[in-house]
Parts: structure tokens; C-alpha cells; sequence
């Protein structure tokens, strides 16, 4: 009896400090727009997100491209130092010990491929479609991880709202243990009705105890996804709006708009067709052009030539075709276009993944929806009956057995109604997801 009195006692202050430090300390409220803005700026994943799209954009650049000119410069000196000796065609004999020779040369050259059987033309294209491609992942990833940080976000609400209401129950509770321990005293129950209550009151406890350490790692998950350091100092805003479906037929057609594994299902077919087209390069010439300023300079001590100098421009144009590869550029092609037709099947199996995703998650959503609609009712059904039960057990009508179940059931109603209804928005933001348009409700 003393070591329970004195957890009873413990808990209740507690309930009593909690309530003290959050009226004196005020905590700023964390709505899921601002979760959300905070894990666009810091969430690694979604930074790492979008650094492969900023790789995907200087990927596509003119630069890479392949239509600009190669510029080249080269530059070069020989000297050398040597005993000759040189016997001319008159028979003449010249002799020198240490005769140096000495060249420098340098070069300016410039080089443009004017034409490529139109393969620089389809890679560029390419370039820009997987840019395109790789923005669609880069939105995919973002939304999958927001939907993490959304299902997190009502996690903590959730078990916020769990924790109010068990702190309610506990303080019936109490005042139940008070009561009957007060009848007690004037002969009007027995011990064993005093134990109960007691013992009521403590499992009260240890399951508020339960449900704040699920919280507190609940928060720890949340500041994660979030891009912080566990252990930051906020409330979860634990009302719910919801933006009711009631086209789906509507918002099927959104899906096909903007759902991004949809489109880059369609996407990959583009970069497909491409690819076809670029294979066909093989079979044409290619035409290059190519000019130079060239500078060099040469001094000998002996021999016919003691010194010379050039300097100027020269250019010229070259044409060369592959008349026959050994079959490769044909290989190229037949399976550039095989691999087009299996992006065309892919396409229809997107589409059709679409369509059994989309009705899976609206059936969902709709039951879900209908299941809050139901846990509501229940849950003020509920309220009204303790409130009837309350009155009753005051008049001494029902036991302390019949009131601890009344408290029991509305506990249980409002937990129900509070998980019904954060599991119904979840729901509503996988179905915007699909839809494509949950980045713009969120």
C-alpha cells in the first residue's frame, strides 16, 4: 500500500509539473507546412535529391552538348649540343665540337565537326529528356520522404492526443481512488473497492508512463526526417483539415497528369524513340573541319639549313564515311528498337499500376473516411454514457466496477476516434500523392 501510494503520488506530480512548465515556458507549435519547409531546406535526402538534378541540368548544358568547338593549343623547343662533323657533296668536310641546334614551335588548332549523321543532334535531345527524367525522380523522392515526414508528423500527434487523454483519465481516476477511499473511511465500501481503484489509478499511470516514452521516440523519428539533430522543443499541432474526394473520376485524370512514376514511364519512352533514331547515325559520313596558326623557328651552327622561321594559318575539311562496320550500327539499331518496344510495354504496365494503385488507395481513403465518421459517434455516444454513468455512481446506483468500465470504454472511444482520424488524412495525402497533387496541399 505505501510503495503504491507513493507511485501514485509521483505521477500525479508529474501531471502537475508538466501542466506547470508548459503554461510558464511557452513551446512554439509545429504545423505540418512549416514540417514540411523545414525538410524541403534540410532533409538529406531530399538535398541529395536535388543535387542529382543540378548533375542532370550540367549534364544537358550546351557545353556537353557536343555542338561547340574543340580549341587546342601546343607549344614546344628542342636544343641540343653535339660534335659534328659533315662531309658535303663537293667533298667539303666541315667539323665543329659543340654545335647547337635549337627549335621552338607552337600552335594554335581548332577543330568543329560540322556534321555526324545527326547523332550530336539526338544525344542533345537525350540529354534534355533524361534531365527531364531525372527531375520526375528527384520529384518522387521528394514526395515519398514528405509522406514519411507527413506519417511521422500524425505519429506524434496521435500519441500527443493519447497522452491528453489518458492524463484526463487519470485524473478520473484519481478522483475515483479520493472518492471511494472517502466512503471508506465513513464504512460506506469496502477495502477491496479501495484496491481496485487503486490499482485502476496505477495501471493509469504505467500507461501514461508507456505512452510518453513512445512519444518521446516518436519525436526523436520526427526531428530526423526533419534534417535535425533528436531532442528538438516543439508541439504538434493536433488539429486535422481534410480536402474531401468527392470526384474521383476527376482526380484519376489529375493521376494521369502528374503522377510521377507515370511520367516517367513516359519519359523513358521519349529517351526510347530517341535512341532509335540516334542509331541510325552510324550509317552517314561525318564532315569535320579543322584550321590552325602555327609558329616555329629553328638555329643551327652547322649544316645547310642554319636557321628558318614559319609562321601562319592553315585549314582543311575531311569526309569520312563508315562504309560497312562489320554489322555493329545494325546491332545498334534492331535492339535500340527492341528496347523501345519494351518501353512501350512499360508504359501500359505504369498505366495500369496507376489505376490499381489509385482505386486501392480511394477505396482506402473512402472507408477510412467513413470509419472517423463512425469512431466520432461512438466517441460522443460515449461521453454522453459516462456523463449518465457519472451521476449514477455518484447516487450509488451502479458499482465502482461498472464506472471504471464506462471511463474504460470512453478512453478507448476518443483513442479510436483520434487514430480513425489521423489514419483517414494519411490516407488523403497517399491518394494526392498519386494524384500528383500532394506537394501543393501540403
Amino acid at each position: 500500500m505505501k510503495i503504491n501510494n507513493l507511485l501514485i503520488v509521483f505521477v500525479l506530480a508529474t501531471i502537475s509539473l508538466t501542466g506547470i512548465s508548459q503554461t510558464t515556458n511557452t513551446v512554439a507549435t509545429l504545423t505540418l507546412s512549416q514540417a514540411v519547409a523545414m525538410a524541403m531546406k534540410q532533409n538529406q535526402d531530399i538535398l541529395i535529391a536535388r543535387n542529382n538534378l543540378r548533375i542532370a541540368e550540367n549534364n544537358s548544358s550546351l557545353l556537353n552538348s557536343g555542338y561547340l568547338p574543340q580549341l587546342t593549343g601546343n607549344a614546344g623547343g628542342n636544343y641540343s649540343n653535339n660534335n659534328t662533323e659533315i662531309t658535303y657533296s663537293s667533298g667539303d668536310k666541315v667539323t665543329q665540337d659543340g654545335a647547337v641546334s635549337t627549335s621552338y614551335n607552337g600552335s594554335l588548332g581548332i577543330n568543329y565537326r560540322l556534321f555526324d549523321g545527326m547523332n550530336r543532334y539526338y544525344n542533345y535531345k537525350i540529354l534534355k529528356a533524361d534531365d527531364t527524367y531525372t527531375e520526375l525522380q528527384s520529384r518522387a523522392l521528394i514526395e515519398n520522404t514528405l509522406i514519411l515526414l507527413s506519417r511521422s508528423y500524425y505519429d506524434v500527434a496521435r500519441l500527443t492526443s493519447k497522452i491528453e487523454n489518458i492524463k484526463r483519465t487519470l485524473g478520473i481516476s484519481y478522483t475515483r481512488y479520493l472518492y471511494i477511499k472517502d466512503k471508506y473511511d465513513y464504512g460506506q465500501s469496502t477495502e477491496l473497492d479501495v484496491l481496485n481503484s487503486e490499482v485502476d489509478l496505477n495501471n493509469d499511470s504505467v500507461n501514461l508512463i508507456n505512452t510518453q516514452r513512445e512519444l518521446h521516440i516518436a519525436h526523436n523519428n520526427l526531428d530526423v526526417l526533419l534534417g535535425q539533430q533528436p531532442g528538438l522543443n516543439y508541439q504538434i499541432d493536433t488539429l486535422v483539415v481534410f480536402n474531401p474526394v468527392t470526384n474521383p473520376d476527376s482526380l484519376f485524370i489529375d493521376a494521369m497528369a502528374n503522377n510521377a512514376s507515370y511520367l516517367m514511364s513516359l519519359q523513358n519512352k521519349e529517351v526510347s524513340a530517341l535512341s532509335v533514331k540516334q542509331s541510325k547515325s552510324g550509317y552517314l559520313p561525318t564532315l569535320d573541319l579543322n584550321g590552325s596558326y602555327a609558329v616555329s623557328k629553328t638555329d643551327n651552327d652547322v649544316g645547310y639549313l642554319l636557321n628558318s622561321q614559319n609562321k601562319g594559318f592553315s585549314t582543311g575539311i575531311s569526309l569520312s564515311w563508315s562504309i560497312f562496320d562489320g554489322g555493329k550500327t545494325r546491332t545498334r539499331e534492331l535492339n535500340s528498337r527492341i528496347s523501345n518496344e519494351n518501353a512501350l510495354f512499360l508504359v501500359e504496365q505504369s498505366r495500369i499500376e496507376l489505376k490499381r494503385q489509385f482505386m486501392n488507395a480511394y477505396t482506402n481513403y473512402r472507408d477510412l473516411f467513413y470509419i472517423m465518421q463512425v469512431e466520432e459517434r461512438n466517441m460522443n455516444t460515449n461521453k454522453l454514457n459516462f456523463d449518465r454513468t457519472v451521476e449514477q455512481f455518484r447516487l450509488g446506483q451502479i458499482s465502482s466496477l461498472d464506472f471504471r468500465n464506462a471511463q474504460v470504454e470512453l478512453q478507448n472511444a476518443i483513442d479510436r476516434y483520434n487514430t480513425a482520424k489521423y489514419n483517414a488524412k494519411m490516407a488523403e495525402l497517399e491518394l494526392l500523392k498519386l494524384a500528383g497533387l500532394f506537394l501543393k496541399v501540403v
